[in-house]
C-alpha cells in the first residue's frame, strides 16, 4: 500500500497509457474474441487507480477510484460500481445500434437507460455481510424511430443477448481465485479455486507507466457533475421507484443514461440513489478502428469497476477487523466473446467466468488472508452481479431523460 492519493499524483481520472511492455504487462491470451487483465493498486485512504489492457483493443487505459464521505471517501473519482454500469449501459448501446443498422431502423437521439439494483445484509466487521445483485433493467426512450413499439422491444432484447457482458450477469457464475501470501501460493479457502499456475506478483508496476502524448486532448473522460450533498436532497425531495426488499437488506440503486455523440462515442450520466452519491458523467469510446480511440472501451470500463469494487472490500474488511496488511494487489482477467452485432457473427454474448489473481503482504497467518478473500467475494457487489442469477430485463415504458 501506499501514501500516495489522487491529488499527489495531479493526473486526469481516465487517460492511456504507454509503457506496458518494460513493467513486463501483457494482456491476457484470446479464448473467445476479447480479453482485458486489469492491474489494481491502493493508493491513500480508500482510492485506488488500475489500469486495463484489452488484448482486442491492443489499447491500454488507466483509472481512478474513489467513494463518497459515507464510506470514508475523498470523492475525487468515480466508485466502482459507476465504471461497471457505464461499461453495461456502453455495450448494450453499441449492440443496439449494431442491430438498428442491420435491420434498417432509423433511431433518432437515442437514450439506452440501465438501472442497476444491489443489495447488502448482515455486519461488515463480524465477516457476516453478503452482497447480492437484482436483474438490471433496461429500456430505450427516441425522439423518433421507423419502427413499430413491438419491433423496438424485439431490438431491444435482441440487442441485450448480443452484448458480450450479458455472458456475465445471464447465467449464475462462480469468480475463479488464485491467493499468493508473502510470495507463497496458498489455496483460496470458500471460494472457488482457478485451476493451473498463478500469474506472477506483478509488484507495484503502475507507477511506472506514462501517460500517452496525447493523454490530455479529449479531457475530462469523467466528470463530476453534481455532489453527493446535491444528490442526497435531490432524492429525498423526489425519491426515484425502486424494488422493495424483505428484512434487513439494504439496496443501492444506479441509473445510466447512455447517449451517442456526433463523433460516434457516447455520453454516459451515472446517477446512484440509494445509497445516494455524487453523479458523473463519462465518455465510452466503442468505435470499430479502436487506433482511434478517445477513450476506453465499454468492456475496459466493466473490468476496471469489478476490479476496483473487489479490491474495496479487501481494504474494507481488513481495515475493520483489524487485520495489517503491509501491500496487497490484484490482477484480474476477463475473457469474452466479440458482441453479436456489432462483429456480424449474430450470436448471444458469453463470457469465462472472472479470473482474480490476488496478492497479500501480512503478518498474519495464511488462514486470515484466506478469509479476507472469502469476506471480499462475498461483499463485492459485482462479482455478485456474475455470481446471482441477474438476467437483465425490459422496462415497458421509456423513463424520461
Amino acid at each position: 500500500m501506499t501514501d500516495v492519493t489522487l491529488d499527489d499524483l495531479g493526473r486526469p481520472l481516465i487517460h492511456a497509457v504507454d509503457g506496458l511492455e518494460t513493467v513486463g504487462l501483457t494482456p491476457p491470451p484470446d479464448r473467445h474474441g476479447q480479453s482485458i487483465r486489469a492491474w489494481i493498486r491502493s493508493l491513500g485512504g480508500i482510492q485506488k487507480e488500475g489500469v486495463t489492457l484489452s488484448g482486442l483493443t491492443g489499447r491500454a487505459w488507466r483509472f481512478a477510484s474513489d467513494e463518497g464521505a459515507h464510506l470514508g471517501g475523498q470523492d475525487q473519482a468515480p466508485n466502482p460500481l459507476s465504471y461497471v454500469s457505464v461499461g453495461m449501459a456502453g455495450a448494450f448501446m453499441t449492440e443496439l445500434l449494431a442491430l438498428a443498422r442491420a435491420r434498417g431502423i432509423a433511431l433518432k437521439d437515442p437514450v439506452l437507460v440501465l438501472e442497476n439494483f444491489y443489495y447488502r445484509d448482515g455486519s461488515f466487521p463480524k465477516g457476516t455481510m453478503i452482497s447480492g445483485a437484482l436483474p438490471p433493467e433496461v429500456s430505450l426512450d427516441v425522439s423518433s424511430t421507423s419502427a413499430a413499439h413491438d419491433e423496438m422491444q424485439q431490438l431491444l432484447m435482441d440487442a441485450v443477448a448480443a452484448a458480450p457482458v450479458n455472458g456475465l450477469v445471464r447465467d449464475p457464475k462462480d469468480s475463479l481465485f488464485t491467493l499468493t501470501h508473502n510470495t507463497t501460493r496458498i489455496a483460496p479457502a470458500h471460494v472457488a479455486a482457478l485451476d493451473g499456475a498463478a500469474l506472477p506478483d506483478p509488484g507495484d508496476p503502475i507507477a511506472a507507466l506514462r501517460p500517452t502524448a496525447d493523454a490530455d486532448t479529449h479531457q475530462p473522460l469523467a466528470e463530476k457533475v453534481m455532489s453527493e450533498d446535491d444528490m442526497a436532497a435531490r432524492i429525498k425531495a423526489d425519491p426515484p421507484p425502486a424494488p422493495t426488499l424483505d428484512g434487513s437488506k439494504k439496496l443501492l440503486h444506479l441509473r445510466t443514461y447512455c447517449r451517442l455523440n456526433a463523433d460516434g462515442t457516447y455520453h454516459c450520466l451515472r446517477e446512484q440513489y440509494a445509497q445516494s452519491s455524487s453523479s458523473w458523467t463519462f465518455t465510452v469510446d466503442d468505435r470499430a478502428d479502436s487506433r482511434d480511440a478517445i477513450a476506453p472501451d465499454s468492456g475496459s470500463y466493466f473490468a476496471i469497476g469489478l476490479a476496483f469494487c473487489f479490491m474495496t472490500q479487501i481494504g474494507r474488511f481488513a481495515h475493520m477487523a483489524k487485520h495489517p496488511l503491509h501491500a496487497y494487489r490484484v490482477v484480474q482477467d476477463l475473457h469474452f466473446t466479440l458482441g453479436g452485432a456489432s462483429s456480424g457473427t449474430g450470436k448471444g454474448g458469453t463470457a469465462d467466468p472472472v479470473e482474480t489473481h490476488v496478492f497479500m503482504d501480512s503478518e498474519t497467518d495464511d488462514a486470515t488472508v484466506q478469509d479476507i478473500v472469502r469476506v471480499a467475494e462475498r461483499t463485492c457487489f459485482l462479482h455478485a452481479l456474475c455470481r446471482d442469477r441477474a438476467k437483465v430485463k425490459l422496462r415497458r415504458e421509456p423513463i424520461g431523460a
